[in-house]
């Protein structure tokens, strides 16, 4: 962090730390994680009270920037605003990329009591669905492979490029979930994934690899590679039936995705 950073911060925390109806503020982002550069912005979260929380969603306030604190050329603050029940939610059901905002993440102010504790349930991972997870994410893995097959036999451009992103989010995932880290979102993925203590020899040069030049050979090495990490067998993994139902029956149990509208 740089002292242009810090003072960011300091003048911040000096206009919002008064204020009522936060009850907490927190670090986050690249700064938090060990990832930002001189010229990043600076990732702030706000715990509000229940009724603040509630104004700003009925008022689509959930999150704002400042552009006049930051002495830096670039640099601005981000916000985003939360609650404790949005905060108890997230421990009790969140997303890895949900949980993963508050990973790292930096006390700076706070009314709370045992914030800290509430910060570390949030950012566990949730090994009881280890297992589960492991045969989910090698299924889609198995699926794209085959998606990447189908691109590269009607040279569907289009296809091809999809496939391969699929098969490296889904290749980092099955090594993370073995690590019990927690998927970060795409922005981080690969960052994350190196600093996962155990991988597959050659794992991230394997990736480079496919995204350089996609070819059945190099997803098929990915694959077999990350199955016997995983201590799986890949022709008895069932994954037309599980694609199935994660990919395209899952708005039979939830709204379906955003992409998928």
């Amino acid at each position: 962090m740089t002292k242009e950073q810090e003072r960011a911060i300091a003048q911040f925390l000096a206009q919002y730390a008064p204020k009522d109806e936060f009850l907490a503020i927190l670090l986050a982002g690249s700064l938090a994680h060990g990832y930002a550069k001189p010229s990043s912005d600076v990732d702030i979260v706000l715990v509000a009270t229940e009724r603040e929380f509630e104004r700003r969603v009925t008022e689509r306030k959930l999150t704002f920037s400042l552009w006049d604190v930051c002495e830096y050329e670039g640099g601005y603050i981000d916000c985003k605003v939360v609650s404790l029940a949005t905060l108890a939610q997230v421990r009790d059901k969140g997303s890895d990329p949900a949980r993963y905002a508050f990973k790292d993440a930096r006390i700076l102010h706070s009314t709370v009591p045992d914030l800290a504790g509430l910060l570390a349930a949030v950012t566990r991972y949730p090994v009881q669905d280890q297992a589960a997870r492991r045969h989910r994410f090698l299924c889609q893995l198995l699926a794209w492979k085959w998606y990447l097959s189908q691109g590269l036999e009607k040279a569907n451009p289009y296809l091809i490029t999809l496939a391969v992103q699929k098969l490296v989010l889904f290749a980092c995932r099955v090594v993370l979930n073995e690590n019990e880290r927690l998927y970060p979102f795409h922005k981080w993925l690969l960052e994350e994934t190196r600093r996962a203590p155990r991988q597959p020899e050659g794992f991230m040069a394997m990736l480079d690899a496919l995204m350089a030049e996609p070819t059945m050979a190099a997803a098929q090495a990915l694959s077999d590679e990350v199955f016997a990490f995983a201590g799986q067998v890949e022709k008895e993994t069932d994954w037309p039936n599980q694609f199935m139902r994660d990919s395209e029956l899952n708005w039979l149990m939830h709204e379906a995705p955003v992409d998928d509208l």
